[in-house]
């Protein structure tokens, strides 16, 4: 398609869309009209007049002789540049297909994922007023289980991440972030103090005064620190939500690289103070009053300040009696729960290890989750697990006796969450099914089931004790989630079963977690896909192959 002919000989843009095989296009009046879904180009630029369709390349095109010829080499483009730039628009748009394309063409020009991200985290981060949302986890979120995906579904995890922050943020009023107290001769302490006082009075602009005081001036340890404190002041803030999004978003800052846009980091952070302000406290709920004053149980603890140093980033090792802790745990005791974490920390006990020990509780709660429960019912028990990952991760970034609060919260939300397990599903070393001779093909088969979870876990666990790698069943199963219309809560059990592997390797908890996530999953799929349709359609667009055929 020429358009308007040039002088004989003189080289034009002609834009030519990639149609489907047995598809048409006309051009009338300089406007390329595909028939598809009727979206019109101008021929000599490759603009669209309609922003879902996306801009197409433009060809060098002559004329001689009558004949029109076409150079059919791509054009000279610079892929980072012209890919971050769609990337900016479809997040702009709330365009699926153009930030697919976006992503697809920055992993083929072999840019570094970090420029991705820093453009979906600052749009997160100032295009909604209310602050940090599930976008900006899944970002998150994403960003570490990267490493551990096959080539295109790593495409596709950063693609999920930008369109959820895209629909998060589409429609919104836009955020107009505060400054700093400047030069501020405030100490780190003092800070704090300040901090705390703001966000219990719910002073959402102090707050954010502070807290980017606080980021500017001593760094993402104090300001998470501040925030980790502030969001432990109360019980369980928002489901575990609150604390969440804190550690979410200190784990996106190590990624982007603080040293790298100090200005984006202060943005991530200060983008949680809508969220601190405005969170529910569940001390003021009846579940965390009645008939057990679980609330006070965690008020009333005396907490010793010795054993909280430094922040150790440790794997630590699994307690030598982690089986009999997390026991006590799912047991039907809370106040015993509280004396025993709190005496073991008084003895000198890591405060991660029993972070991490009341994960192992909850990594059970999910294993036994009884499926004659309602649907719904398993985002109880997944909330408790997101938060008890959350803690241990934010007790080995920012320990203080404060958070240690956090630890027995997610003992206390283990110990509401006991009905859930009743009757208790079997636990899959119960019921595996031993090894299979092709595993990818069966456990996405089993997925391609609705609510498949007890075939689903038999497969992971079976496959795991017969020798199966962690890290390549963590692959499978985010195969198996990517694919589908994944949800937040979906694509967060990715992070915590690829959390737990990192942290304990091959160890029985870390293929229990495994199992879990995949029973989770498992329990939610499959779905239309039609966010797969997309992103097929963004690939083979890029790739220049027919859309129709198989």
């Amino acid at each position: 398609c020429a358009g308007e002919r040039p002088g004989e000989g003189r080289p034009a843009a002609a834009a030519l869309h990639r149609l489907p095989r047995g598809g048409a296009g006309d051009i009338h009046d300089g406007l390329l009209d595909c028939h598809w879904h009727h979206a019109r180009f101008d021929i000599t630029c490759g603009a669209t007049l309609d922003p879902w369709a996306d801009d197409v390349a433009c060809f060098q095109v002559v004329e001689r002789d009558g004949q029109v010829l076409v150079d059919p080499r791509p054009p000279a483009c610079d892929a980072r540049s012209h890919g971050l730039e769609r990337l900016q628009q479809g997040l702009d748009d709330s365009l699926g297909l153009v930030i697919a394309k976006a992503v697809v063409e920055l992993h083929q020009a072999k840019v570094p994922v970090r420029a991705a991200l820093a453009v979906g985290a600052r749009h997160g981060a100032t295009q909604r007023a209310d602050g940090w949302q599930p976008g900006m986890s899944i970002l998150s979120a994403m960003a570490n289980v990267l490493g551990d995906l096959d080539e295109m579904d790593r495409v596709r995890a950063q693609v999920h991440a930008l369109r959820q922050i895209a629909r998060d943020t589409s429609g919104r009023p836009v955020r107009r972030p505060l400054a700093g107290l400047g030069a501020s001769g405030r100490d780190v302490a003092g800070l704090r103090r300040w901090f705390r006082q703001t966000v219990e009075v719910r002073d959402a602009d102090g707050a954010e005064r502070i807290l980017r005081t606080l980021v500017e001036s001593h760094g993402v340890v104090a300001a998470l620190d501040a925030v980790l404190v502030a969001a432990t002041d109360h019980r369980y803030a928002d489901v575990g939500h609150t604390l969440d999004y804190a550690v979410k978003c200190a784990e996106l800052s190590e990624h982007l690289g603080p040293q790298e846009d100090p200005e984006l980091v202060a943005l991530l952070f200060t983008s949680l103070v809508p969220q601190l302000v405005g969170m529910r406290r569940m001390e003021e709920t009846s579940s965390w009053r009645r008939p057990v004053d679980v609330a006070g149980l965690v008020a009333d603890a005396e907490i010793p300040s010795e054993p909280f140093a430094a922040p150790s980033g440790e794997d630590a090792d699994p307690l030598a009696d982690e089986e009999e802790l997390v026991a006590l745990l799912l047991a039907d005791d809370p106040g015993a729960s509280v004396a025993s974490l709190v005496d073991r920390l008084r003895a000198g006990t890591s405060p991660v290890a029993l972070a991490d020990a009341v994960v192992t509780a909850a990594v059970e709660r999910v294993l036994r989750f009884g499926v004659a429960n309602e649907t719904i019912d398993w985002d109880t028990v997944h909330h408790t697990l997101t938060y008890a990952n959350a803690v241990a991760e934010g007790m080995r970034r920012a320990p203080s006796p404060e958070l240690f609060r956090a630890v027995l919260d997610g003992a206390m939300s283990v110990y509401l969450d006991r009905f859930l397990n009743i009757p208790p599903a079997s636990l899959p070393r119960e019921k595996s099914a031993g090894q299979v001779a092709d595993f990818a093909e069966s456990l996405l088969g089993a997925c391609d089931r609705r609510c498949n979870v007890d075939e689903v876990a038999a497969l992971v666990w079976g496959h795991l004790e017969s020798g199966g790698e962690p890290a390549r069943v963590l692959a499978l199963i985010c195969q198996a989630v990517l694919r589908e219309d994944a949800g937040f809560h979906e694509l967060q059990q990715l992070d915590i079963a690829w959390r737990r592997v990192q942290r304990r390797g091959s160890h029985r908890t870390a293929r229990l977690a495994l199992v879990a996530a995949a029973r989770w999953a498992a329990s939610q799929l499959p779905t239309q896909r039609a966010r797969e349709q997309t992103f097929d359609i963004a690939l083979r667009l890029r790739q220049g192959e027919h859309l129709h055929e198989a």
